[in-house]
């Protein structure tokens, strides 16, 4: 169901990125203006990566967000977790102010270079991933690859491997495939119209929302360079093109202290049959619930009012996610 992690979440990508910080703090939706600091770690070379780690406390919390997301969808997530912890937040590859890579943006790449950069950066213990969307199934395959370094993770409405097996009539079929030929089409648009110099805040060409719910009109300046580097859109369609080498989980997960969060509000596609709207959503709880069961503490919790950006709509339960996971690291499971 790559569509609707990757593809339908992805036709919605009209979120913000990072772009260069004023001389002034902007003022925040909310979190804290650190939030878009630039801090720069060279993992190999010569290509660097933009982390930004606020608040002190071990395990360190590192954050990762959907495909065409930012740091800025973590704001109202940033504060609690600080109090506490020490929070990362991260621009992969190609995004926010981050250098992009020549590599395909493929799940083991894209897992190489957080590994590169955690240890570039210092963070040697073990981490607590907080994945949303794409991110969320990259915090999975980062756990696959490097179990020891990691101590717990949330997932957050989190994409999955079979995410596109939905059982589809020939003519559904032809359709999802016409909603992931518009996103490729959306993106390609998008980088020509960079190249161009073409998108500005005045004429975003489909490309930029400078009105966002939960972003202030600061915050939509600061955002809008990003959306005029060619790189970002390629970088989209790169990780969307190669998603799919993720071929999901291949090892028990033991007592790793695991939530996975699901959104309760399954907006029907446009155009899409009662049936196919169905079948997403059956899909994309079973994929949940099956995410949560590799665990013996993991647990797959449907949140109210929720949709896929619930740490902006409904940050409490993301943040008693977090808490939970805390809580349980260095805890013997109940038996």
């Amino acid at each position: 169901m790559r569509g609707f992690c990757v593809g339908l979440a992805a036709l919605a990508f009209l979120w913000p990125s990072l772009a260069s910080a004023r001389a002034a703090p902007p003022a925040m939706s909310a979190g804290s203006p650190e939030m878009l600091d630039k801090r720069l770690f060279d993992i190999g070379g010569g290509r660097r990566l933009n982390m930004v780690c606020i608040g002190k406390g071990s395990p360190t919390v590192v954050f990762d967000q959907a495909l065409g997301g930012a740091i800025l969808d973590w704001q109202y997530i940033q504060a609690q977790v600080s109090q506490t912890n020490r929070a990362c937040f991260y621009d992969r590859a190609g995004y926010g102010r981050s250098d992009a890579a020549d590599s395909p943006r493929s799940p083991r790449n894209v897992t190489d270079d957080l590994h590169a950069l955690l240890r570039e950066a210092g963070e040697r213990e073990p981490v607590v991933l907080v994945g949303h969307s794409i991110g969320g199934r990259y915090a999975a395959y980062y756990y696959e690859r490097f179990p020891a370094e990691v101590a717990g993770m949330v997932l957050v409405d989190p994409g999955f491997a079979g995410q596109d097996d939905l059982g589809l009539s020939a003519d559904e079929q032809a359709f999802f495939d016409g909603l992931r030929d518009k996103a490729l089409r959306k993106w390609s648009n998008c980088a020509e119209a960079a190249r161009k110099g073409a998108i500005t805040l005045e004429e975003p060409q489909g490309c930029f929302a400078a009105k966002l719910r939960y972003y202030t009109r600061d915050e939509a300046a600061l955002m809008l360079p990003v959306y005029q580097r060619p790189e970002r859109w390629e970088t989209i369609a790169s990780e969307y093109a190669h998603v799919d080498e993720d071929k999901g989980p291949q090892r028990d997960w033991g007592a790793l202290p695991l939530v996975v969060l699901t959104r309760d509000r399954f907006q029907p596609t446009p155009g899409a049959s009662g049936a196919f709207n169905q079948s997403v959503e059956a899909v994309w709880k079973r994929g949940h619930e099956a995410l949560a069961a590799r665990s013996s503490r993991g647990e797959a919790i449907s949140v109210p009012n929720s949709d896929h950006y619930m740490q902006a709509n409904r940050p409490e339960p993301v943040l008693a996610a977090i808490r939970k996971v805390l809580a349980e690291i260095g805890t013997p499971p109940a038996r």
